[in-house]
């Protein structure tokens, strides 16, 4: 069996849509970001509108079909959204794929500084989780890292330039003799 999807996983601003865009080119794979097939889903333009239309709860239950749809679908990489793994199933088809070597788990962790600097850097379409940045990342570190943990296959400190921790990647990925990329092109 060929293997599955690379899924990047990290809270918000981690790298996962620069790495994951920088990985799939040198890999010569596909690569998805989850959120634009979310959105899809809930027929909203923006996260925000999403997040009011249909609330979190709405938004993380489009968030795990989006996510089995990814993995369907075959792309040789797949960033997912910063709270993808704690959505209702998301978790266990991450597990599930991974116990039958459909994929493998990179945590992209940049550490709490550098999350900080990021997130005060560029909020985008994000509804705010926070009264401020270091409260968010703390919170939401202390809430989900240890599932990205438990999830991981392995960790890369995402605060190195793009191209080292895309080598990292791959070289990780090679140590581990898991048979990636799959051939999608």
């Amino acid at each position: 069996m060929a293997a599955g999807p690379l899924l990047l996983i990290g809270l918000r601003c981690s790298g996962k849509t620069t790495l994951g865009q920088a990985l799939a080119k040198a890999a010569g794979v596909r690569w998805t970001d989850l959120d634009p097939h979310t959105l899809g889903l809930l027929g909203c333009p923006s996260v925000h509108e999403a997040f009011e239309r249909h609330g979190e709860a709405g938004w993380r239950q489009a968030e795990a079909r989006a996510l089995n749809m990814a993995m369907d679908a075959g792309h040789g990489v797949i960033s997912l959204g910063g709270g993808t793994p704690i959505a209702p199933t998301a978790a266990a088809a991450i597990r599930s794929a991974q116990a039958c070597g459909r994929a493998m788990v990179a945590l992209l962790d940049p550490g709490p500084a550098e999350l900080v600097r990021r997130l005060s850097g560029s909020r985008g379409d994000r509804p705010a989780l926070a009264k401020d940045d270091r409260e968010e990342v703390r919170r939401l570190g202390t809430a989900r890292l240890p599932l990205y943990r438990s999830l991981a296959d392995l960790t890369v400190d995402s605060s190195l330039p793009p191209t080292r921790c895309v080598d990292r990647l791959l070289e990780a990925i090679r140590t581990r003799r898991w048979p990636w990329p799959p051939g999608d092109g």
